[in-house]
């Protein structure tokens, strides 16, 4: 078989597998791309409904606020007929007051003192819903019984004889909620329609004169009724083969849908996957022209190579070929004669030489850097050591001041709170050194969220000040409301790291100025100290780990100089910038932090947003009194002190000492909530969530993980266990009540089954 038959076998071996592959990747894309196109529709979907949402939310705050009237307390409907009047509602809304028989009191669409209807059973039955829930209720669509015309009404108990006298009601015209398509940007083509609880449409971008209280799509309604969200691909009743993604307002219960004709979907996948087939089919082209060229260069190329050793066989000298492949061009060189070989031999000893030569310098400089690295562990160590001794000195104080027999209350007190603040101390010390490792290994992993920068700034403001950091240092703030894309956690990290330098090497009576601005791009923060400074030496070496400046000599932190270190690559994470000024010794310090601004606020949201007063870190979380928690913990004194502590916060707690007496303890007990260790003695927490989590009685149940684990992985496998929370060992008590609270709320605000008919 000649060499060319060679060539074209391997070509036809390497192209088919190619070929076969293409056309795999092909369908895959095709299939990404319209998946990709359904995403955004369900994006869509999303944001009609947080509007919906909003609209309701706002109907409801408003009638909260009347439903207090004094004049409606006192009786005095005429008066409050005037306060319900001046309520600033949207055109196509109006306010209708109910008693407990479901009839109607006044009605700000009529003058005060026009006969009313008599009430329906429909009006009768939202009415007990909402005495009954005690909770706001949002009606399917039914016909006003004044206007004779399609309405949604959202009722509110009125707190008048413990919210048994009166319900308070918003009512929305039919095509009220038409105006929220406006804001979405629709397409022309597009179907987007909201249909209620039944299945009836109460609003409809198309068509809407005649669609409003029809029922939607059988099949639409099914799947909306089987799934929170999801997408199906039918008919709509204009008779268009449509794909129709769908979701669920949390607030109504409602569903929004959005349909967009299959053809525009298809086709636009469809194009991409022509664009790559004709890609690959100029690439296989391509391949296999230069496949040709090769093998005739290369047949050429061997019979030059021929030639020249069919001379040297005959003991003539051989031409030196030129044949421009590398190969031949060495073989035929080879041929020409031995005196070639002997220079490549020298040539080959030259380069023997230099690498040694190159291997000796790099040994020399891996030692130098071995030594350095040497040295700034020593530094390291005798820092940490340090920073560690200083809190360990003073729990150890305050522990003896604790057992001596004649320390008063005063001094007990004092001993608790230092060592709950160098406890912290210690906490902060390890979280940034884990943190820090994480990040030189890539293992930090950002959680973004649309957040108003000023709003952060001032709630981590006001957090130094309840843990007492601020002291008699004046902070001055100017910030304007400026949304940006980022990790909650790790922008608060990033912002108490700065902060708590400006007040480390800020005099006890300093000020520190604060702004928040934007650009055209970039979200602006700056921190402006007038302490201490920078040495022009340092500044350099600003952001390296471990390097930090002298503190002054008025304040106890301490540090290891990694806060900086750290703030520049959470920084860099979120795809921004930091910068750090002096002036010198004495001139104090200016960092600007500049961030990217989000992309997911719409200029009409952050118009909003800047008119609004700007928002501060609420307080603590109140518990609810008397709620039972189960505390599964085999540690001893762990379990007693979190015991202890949450009995003063007004719960009731279960103990148990492993994982099958909790698991008894709940089934017997049934409690609202419980704090589960994950390392267990018998079976770990895991194993004890997901046995829970299987009891039908217990499924409601409230689960937090409690570990010394804190890496993502063990946040991951807790969640997927089926716990709720999972919080990181040494626990604060702060935190866990905050949790606890948090989950009881959104059970109070997502309750299951409280979707009644009205």
């Amino acid at each position: 078989m000649r060499i060319r038959a060679h060539l074209a076998l391997i070509a036809t071996a390497t192209l088919v597998p190619v070929i076969l592959f293409s056309a795999i990747s092909l369908n895959l894309l095709l299939d990404s791309e319209r998946k990709a196109a359904l995403r955004s529709l369900h994006e869509i979907a999303r944001s009609t409904a947080l509007i919906v949402d909003r609209e309701l939310g706002s109907a409801e705050v408003g009638l909260r606020i009347l439903a207090g009237s004094p004049q409606l307390a006192s009786g005095d409907l005429a008066g409050f007929y005037l306060q319900a009047k001046t309520l600033k509602t949207a055109p196509g809304t109006w306010t209708v007051l109910f008693d407990r028989e479901g009839r109607q009191v006044l009605n700000t669409v009529v003058p005060f003192g026009t006969p009313l209807p008599n009430p329906g059973a429909i009006a009768r039955s939202g009415v007990e819903a909402v005495m009954g829930s005690q909770r706001t209720q949002v009606s399917n669509l039914l016909v006003g019984p004044i206007i004779k015309a399609y309405v949604t009404t959202l009722g509110v108990p009125v707190p008048v004889d413990g919210g048994h006298r009166y319900v308070l009601a918003q009512v929305f015209a039919a095509d009220y909620f038409n105006a929220v398509f406006l804001q979405t940007g629709l397409a022309p083509t597009w179907t987007v329609a909201i249909f209620d609880r039944n299945g009836n449409f109460i609003a409809r971008n198309r068509k809407a004169e005649t669609m409003i209280g029809h029922p939607a799509r059988p099949e639409l309604v099914a799947a909306s009724n089987r799934t929170t969200e999801g997408e199906v691909r039918h008919k709509t009743w204009e008779g268009v083969d449509s794909f129709d993604v769908y979701t669920h307002s949390d607030l109504s219960g409602w569903t929004v849908a959005v349909a967009v004709p299959a053809e525009l979907v298809e086709s636009a996948a469809r194009h991409a996957v022509l664009l790559s087939a004709l890609g690959l089919l100029a690439a296989i082209l391509a391949a296999a022209g230069t496949a040709a060229l090769v093998s005739r260069r290369l047949v050429e190329s061997i019979r030059g190579v021929d030639a020249s050793a069919a001379a040297l066989a005959r003991g003539e000298a051989p031409a030196l070929a030129h044949t421009g492949v590398e190969e031949m061009d060495k073989l035929s060189s080879a041929l020409a004669g031995a005196g070639t070989i002997l220079m490549q031999e020298k040539h080959s000893r030259q380069e023997a030489e230099a690498e040694r030569a190159r291997l000796l310098e790099n040994e020399r400089i891996a030692r130098q850097q071995a030594e350095q690295q040497n040295h700034a562990k020593d530094q390291f160590l005798a820092m940490l050591g340090h920073e560690l001794r200083n809190p360990l000195s003073a729990i150890s104080g305050a522990i003896a001041v604790m057992k001596a027999r004649d320390a008063s209350a005063a001094l007990n007190t004092r001993a608790h709170t230092i060592i709950e603040r160098q406890s912290n101390h210690l906490s902060h010390i390890v979280d940034d050194l884990l943190d820090l490792s994480r990040m030189s290994m890539g293992k930090i992993t950002l959680h973004k969220q649309p957040l108003d920068l000023a709003a952060v700034v001032y709630a981590s403001v006001d957090s130094l000040h309840a843990a007492g950091r601020v002291g008699q240092c004046d902070i001055g703030i100017e910030a304007e409301p400026v949304w940006i894309d980022a990790d909650r956690t790790r922008l608060d990290q990033i912002i108490g790291n700065v902060l708590g330098n400006a007040l480390k090497f800020s005099s006890l009576k300093g000020r520190i100025d604060l702004t928040v601005a934007c650009d055209a791009t970039d979200a602006i923060w700056t921190v402006r100290d007038f302490g201490i400074g920078i040495a022009e030496e340092l500044m350099p070496n600003i952001f390296d780990a471990f390097v930090q400046g002298a503190a002054q000599s008025d304040h106890t932190l301490g540090g290891l100089g990694i806060g900086l270190n750290l703030v520049r690559q959470l920084v860099k994470l979120h795809d921004g910038s930091i910068t750090v000024s002096s002036e010198g010794l004495g001139a104090g310090t200016t960092v600007v932090v500049r961030l990217p601004l989000s992309r997911a606020v719409t200029a009409e949201a952050t118009a909003a947003v800047q008119k609004a007063p700007s928002a501060t870190t609420p307080g603590p979380a109140v518990p609810a009194a008397m709620s039972t928690v189960l505390l599964i913990e085999d540690n001893a004194d762990s379990r007693e002190m979190m015991s202890m502590l949450l009995g003063m916060l007004g719960y009731q707690v279960l103990e148990a000492a492993n994982g099958n007496d909790g698991l008894q303890l709940a089934r017997r007990e049934q409690p609202a909530i419980a704090v589960i260790d994950i390392g267990l003695p018998d079976i770990d927490g895991y194993e004890v969530a997901r046995l829970l989590r299987a009891d039908t009685r217990l499924q409601g149940m409230t689960l937090i993980a409690l570990t010394g684990y804190g890496q993502d992985a063990d946040r991951k496998r807790a969640l997927a266990a089926g716990f709720d929370s999972h919080l990181v060992k040494p626990l604060d008590m702060d935190v866990l009540v905050n949790t606890i609270v948090s989950h009881q709320a959104k059970q109070r605000a997502h309750p299951h089954d409280t979707d009644n008919a009205s």
